[in-house]
């Protein structure tokens, strides 16, 4: 959860903050076998980037287990409610990662900080979020494009770039007391390593990104035992992905 000015308009929190939602997935991505969103099957999404990309249904709401929305609207700021506002933030995963994880929480912080010094602008903004989380997470060549509100296509890469390239200016013209000059450094240098690593090679980044190390693991288990990559993690339904072994991991 994040204190958020309470001066900053609502709409330009949404708009901003969930082009890099929907984006982060790429190094904070957790990994997942199949996919359990209405209307497909593991069969069209062998594996995908995030554990929790099927389930969100909207862009804003105030629910957490129905009709789950990328941008959360509960406000318990716990602190002078006239100041700040609190953002629950419930998209995402859980990491293994202590790089990803690093990742998740301070570039969220230093794209919050930017909009409140409203550094980012509305060129960014989504035309269908909910359809986007999906297709970045479903595809972990990281090639998908997705919609801008502008009509242009981009992939999640390109838009976690130019976040980064962003909070550079921002950080130059602004500095970065609001996360710390050393943590807000070092998230700007991790943040770069890991789009390079992951636009050369994704392979490359699988000793920090959760989705790329577990994928070698199932694809590898996969191999080894010649199985479909569905059949290569235990499952309690093993028929709701067409398997009929219930041999797996454990």
């Amino acid at each position: 959860n994040y204190l958020v000015d309470r001066a900053v308009p609502f709409g330009r929190l949404v708009n901003q903050i969930t082009p890099h939602f929907v984006t982060r997935q790429v190094f904070a991505g957790a990994g997942k076998v199949g996919c359990e969103s209405p209307g497909s099957t593991p069969s069209d999404v062998a594996y995908q980037l995030s554990q929790r990309a099927d389930f969100f249904e909207e862009e804003v709401g105030l629910e957490t287990t129905l009709k789950r929305p990328i941008v959360n609207t509960r406000d318990e700021p716990h602190c002078d409610p006239a100041k700040y506002r609190r953002l629950h933030v419930i998209v995402g995963d859980a990491n293994m990662s202590e790089v990803a994880t690093f990742l998740k929480v301070g570039t969220t912080a230093i794209v919050l900080s930017m909009i409140e010094d409203d550094a980012i602008g509305d060129d960014l903004t989504l035309a269908h979020p909910v359809t986007a989380i999906r297709q970045v997470s479903n595809d972990p060549t990281l090639r998908a494009t997705i919609a801008l509100g502008n009509g242009k296509r981009v992939t999640a890469l390109e838009v976690q770039w130019q976040l980064l390239e962003r909070a550079r200016n921002w950080a130059d013209r602004h500095g970065l007391d609001s996360v710390t000059v050393d943590d807000g450094k070092r998230i700007l240098e991790e943040w770069e390593s890991v789009l390079t690593g992951l636009e050369r090679n994704p392979d490359d980044v699988a000793d920090v990104v959760d989705w790329v190390a577990k994928k070698r693991l199932v694809d590898g288990y996969a191999s080894r035992h010649n199985v479909r990559r569905c059949r290569a993690v235990h499952r309690r339904s093993p028929t709701r992905c067409g398997c009929s072994s219930d041999r797996g991991m454990h």
